[in-house]
């Protein structure tokens, strides 16, 4: 019978008993049998261990020498009208995938009822929209979209925004794919939200404030500092999944079906 030497020593139990009953000669044997390989492996199997590597050690990856984080040559809009919200649900349309998320109003005693969601953030390759839905009268178009299975959306630590879609507008939004998932698939020992998915793909820095995302998202006028944090929560996401995609296109096999027919299409 042939033995699969990879199926008999790929179990961290077993790794430490080699660890603890032979000696350090043995231990670096292995280890430079395994960096051989890598190095003479293919490309995808390369690209593998680097992502792995970059997840297991998502804590440190993060340092004053990466630059900050920013939304690039995009342009953004703000929709608080009717009409804005009609031409922007139109055009996002032709994206493969659009970045996701929303804000609430903060609320700050025990047991008080969340204020809603007051402003959905949806980001694409060139631009990013800041809804504020709270101030539209009709809001059919953004609803369509995002009960639309066709459009997929990406975001990360989606199960609230999701309740809070459900609670306010009594509907289930269709094709959201959360990041933290993806990462959980990929077998990281970390959870990897917004700001390390920002670290360890794209190598830059996401600023989050507290102060900033406690602030009044039901301003009718938002302030400037508040649409710079908006739009890098949508846009992040979007980037860290273009980046993934491309240096490590062995992911997309682990995208649902309904992502993958969708991206291909475009």
């Amino acid at each position: 019978m042939k033995i699969k030497i990879i199926n008999v020593i790929s179990n961290q139990d077993r790794l430490n008993l080699i660890r603890t009953f032979c000696d350090d000669d043995l231990e670096n044997e292995v280890e430079n049998i395994l960096k051989n390989i890598l190095e003479n492996g293919s490309y995808e199997l390369k690209s593998m261990i680097k992502l792995f590597d970059l997840m297991d050690n998502s804590s440190n990856t993060e340092n004053d020498l990466q630059i900050s984080y920013t939304i690039g040559n995009r342009t953004i809009e703000v929709i608080n009208t009717c009409e804005q919200l009609q031409e922007a649900m139109n055009t996002i349309q032709l994206a493969p995938f659009i970045g996701f998320d929303s804000e609430q109003k903060p609320t700050f005693k025990k047991g008080q009822a969340d204020n809603g969601i007051c402003l959905i953030q949806l980001a694409t390759q060139s631009k990013c929209y800041l809804i504020q839905n709270k101030q539209i009268k009709n809001l059919k178009p953004l609803i369509d979209f995002l009960e639309d299975e066709k459009i997929i959306k990406i975001g990360t630590g989606l199960k609230g925004d999701n309740e809070a879609l459900f609670r306010q507008f009594n509907i289930r939004a269709k094709s959201m794919i959360d990041l933290e998932d993806i990462f959980k698939k990929l077998s990281s020992k970390n959870q990897i939200g917004a700001k390390k998915a920002a670290s360890i793909i794209l190598n830059e820095k996401l600023q989050k404030s507290k102060n900033m995302s406690r602030s009044n998202w039901e301003n009718e006028e938002l302030t400037s500092g508040q649409i710079k944090y908006a739009t890098e929560d949508a846009t992040v996401v979007y980037d860290v999944m273009s980046e993934i995609l491309k240096q490590y296109p062995f992911v997309m096999k682990m995208m649902p079906m309904f992502f993958q027919e969708r991206y291909f299409e475009e």
